[in-house]
């Protein structure tokens, strides 16, 4: 692959405009600020990182999380930009680099539902087995989209077809970005992961960005990750698994000492000794886990783009899709800093009984939202395919009203029209984009139980 047809700076459905840069402001910039304005970023505030509906103002949500994983991104960006100077196209700066890896990290979770990856799952196994006549209908491989909720191709699909520009190119980001954003740069049909990043109503545009950015088809539908995505992922692995590990002590599912020892063993005794005369006295935890951070991140940092550089020959290729840490000897103790966070964060935190509790209860609140939602957008394609003499009851044009612009109507069809697979689509955009706080207000609303003067997300 080349850097550059890699960088190009050509938008989505703006093809043929020639590019648009203003004084000071790349186009890469210009991306960063089409993101971080949307509104779907704007929601990131009120969505699960982690632990859902935190009472606690410390603990991350998804929009601290995304800030923060840009920020490493960038770093990361700028570093390998500094590393491979000569081999960018002329007028390509490490900033270039560093940019766009930043915009593709603002977008990176963009898709998820609410509640987190609980929200996926809930979802998914609503869809495939109390929603199973929803999708009864549908094609085989439509079906197998609808029932497999995934955060990464939802996130997609937000940025490239419904954000501001509707089935017209999303955002109507840069090739670059898009490119770059893709950590799965595949559909569901691929068979040896259960991992995706487009769903097939996605997939002419998923084909476009590859042949757009000359990067190496592995089949139909699948693509060789942009070289940048992988700095993307290790961007988000260096801030969820060392944060999550601060959230959890602000939680009190792990101690400070617990956390802090993890740490330091990813450093030699002279480091030992400089980053502990550092700390606090007294049970300042925030203060110290913030001490502490900084040398963290540098060592991670470190060793992401230390191990990018081994694999490099191999990734321009694509003929590397893995993890960048994995490019790294067992017993480097990045390696465990890294992947040791995240086992003692699924061994001590994903499982703390009150996140468990929550997440139970977010089923029942997709489980509300779902049947209402779907059940009225079916009867809504049945209508606009004019293949059914049916009509909506008063209760189903009271709930399609609610989805608003996601209502399929004649006027705003993606292209071959509203079918039953498209208007579940919507639904799910719906659903996917709502906060914490908003799922379960409408939910207690379908219930009648929203009588009490609870006022509105």
């Amino acid at each position: 692959m080349e850097w550059n047809q890699l960088l190009s700076t050509t938008r989505l459905s703006r093809e043929k405009e020639p590019s648009n840069q203003r004084p000071g402001r790349s186009e890469f910039e210009s991306d960063v600020g089409r993101i971080s304005f949307s509104g779907s970023f704007r929601r990131l505030a009120r969505k699960t990182q982690v632990h859902p509906m935190a009472p606690n103002d410390h603990v991350h949500t998804r929009l601290t999380h995304t800030l923060e994983v840009a920020y490493v991104g960038r770093a990361l960006g700028k570093e390998l930009g500094s590393r491979i100077a000569k081999e960018l196209p002329k007028g390509v700066t490490p900033d270039d680099l560093g940019t766009v890896v930043q915009a593709a990290c603002l977008a990176h979770d963009l898709g998820n539902p609410p509640f987190g990856h609980a929200g996926e799952v809930a979802m998914a196994h609503w869809f495939e087995f109390k929603g199973r006549h929803i999708v009864q209908g549908l094609s085989a491989g439509n079906k197998s989209d609808v029932t497999a909720v995934e955060g990464n191709a939802q996130g997609f699909r937000m940025i490239a077809q419904t954000e501001n520009h509707l089935f017209d190119g999303g955002l109507q980001l840069t090739y670059a970005t898009l490119g770059t954003f893709h950590k799965y740069p595949w559909t569901n049909r691929r068979a040896d992961t259960s991992k995706f990043g487009s769903y097939r109503s996605e997939e002419m545009i998923l084909d476009r960005i590859g042949e757009k950015l000359g990067l190496v088809q592995g089949g139909a539908h699948r693509w060789c990750r942009h070289p940048l995505a992988h700095l993307v992922e290790a961007a988000d692995d260096i801030c969820y698994s060392i944060i999550d590990l601060e959230d959890a002590v602000e939680l009190r599912i792990l101690s400070f000492d617990d956390v802090a020892g993890f740490f330091l063993e990813a450093f030699d005794e002279k480091e030992k000794i400089k980053i502990r005369n550092g700390f606090a006295p007294g049970d300042s935890h925030r203060i110290n886990l913030a001490r502490l951070r900084g040398f963290v991140f540098d060592k991670a940092i470190a060793g992401a783009i230390e191990a990018y550089l081994i694999g490099y020959d191999e990734i321009m290729r694509g003929r590397y899709d893995g993890n960048v840490f994995d490019l790294l000897e067992l017993t480097d103790p990045r390696v465990k800093l890294v992947f040791g966070a995240k086992d003692l964060g699924r061994k001590k935190m994903y499982t703390d009984t009150k996140k468990v509790e929550m997440e139970i209860g977010c089923y029942s609140i997709f489980d509300s939202l779902l049947t209402e939602f779907c059940s009225a957008a079916i009867k809504q394609a049945k209508i606009l395919g004019g293949k059914s003499k049916v009509s909506l009851s008063w209760k189903e044009t009271q709930i399609l009203q609610l989805l608003g612009d996601h209502t399929p109507a004649k006027d705003n069809a993606p292209a071959g029209g509203w079918t039953p697979y498209q208007c579940l689509r919507r639904v799910i955009d719906f659903v996917t984009g709502m906060t914490d706080n908003y799922a379960v207000y409408v939910s207690r609303q379908f219930q009648g139980m929203g009588f009490a003067g609870t006022q509105r997300p």
